[in-house]
């Protein structure tokens, strides 16, 4: 029998903010809120999927272990730096023009869909709705749905695995090409960081036994960083109440 207790924080908190979701289509944003209501329901229909049909041998959920929110939030924040690290070098061969952090800062901030709603509103939702469904529907859902099918091991020691490099590749340029419908394929730099946070948020997956609390707190992080960046810069993004 399931032991639902394994998925209790993950499935409450996807129910909350399917609920928050609803009230941001019909009365914030009718884009927004349309994309990540699919976003929540088909992470929650993989989740079923993944409990009932496969042969588990990985539990990807967002909390598996009870309390340890300050080493969460210090690995999250790890995260974000690794992003921007990462990003440096990266842009540093590719880009040395770019290759600055308030450049990267600046790229994430237009990886993020452009609002023109509730200031207030438009904050929470960018920073923790998205950072939890997006992270919950890529490096959860989907990574679990992907590791099962095709056989691939997530744990610390598979995390440099081929399979597994290959996977979070996949999922990295999945994550990307999303982004691009909203932004535009011309804001390459941004397609780049937005497709390595998604690299490093399935190996924080696969680092954390399968437990995605990490990477969510990761990608809250970044988000709001690049919502307050907006803000501080005088940006139109967000309209005030």
């Amino acid at each position: 029998m399931v032991d639902w207790k394994n998925y209790q924080s993950e499935i409450i908190i996807s129910i909350i903010l399917f609920i928050y979701l609803l009230f941001t289509l019909t009365n914030v944003n009718s884009n927004l809120g349309n994309a990540y209501l699919w976003f929540i329901g088909i992470s929650l229909f993989l989740l079923i999927i993944n409990i009932f049909i496969f042969d588990k041998t990985v539990r990807v959920t967002f909390q598996k272990v009870k309390g340890k929110w300050m080493e969460a939030i210090f690995a999250g924040v790890v995260g974000w730096v690794a992003i921007l690290a990462i990003s440096y070098v990266i842009f540093n061969i590719l880009d040395p023009g770019k290759a600055s952090i308030f450049s990267i800062l600046s790229s994430l901030s237009a990886a993020n869909p452009a609002f023109s709603d509730s200031k207030i509103l438009n904050f929470i939702t960018v920073s923790f709705v998205i950072g939890f469904a997006e992270t919950q529907f890529f490096a959860g859902r989907l990574l679990e749905f992907g590791a099962d099918l095709f056989k691939v091991p997530i744990s610390k020691k598979t995390i440099l695995s081929l399979r597994f490099v290959l996977l979070s590749i996949f999922l990295g340029f999945l994550f990307a090409m999303f982004h691009a419908t909203a932004k535009g394929i011309s804001a390459t730099n941004s397609l780049i960081i937005v497709g390595i946070m998604m690299v490093i948020s399935c190996a924080m997956v696969a680092y954390f036994d399968g437990e995605t609390r990490q990477a969510v707190i990761m990608h809250v992080v970044s988000n709001g960083v690049a919502g307050i960046t907006l803000l501080l810069s005088g940006s139109t993004l967000f309209k005030i109440i």
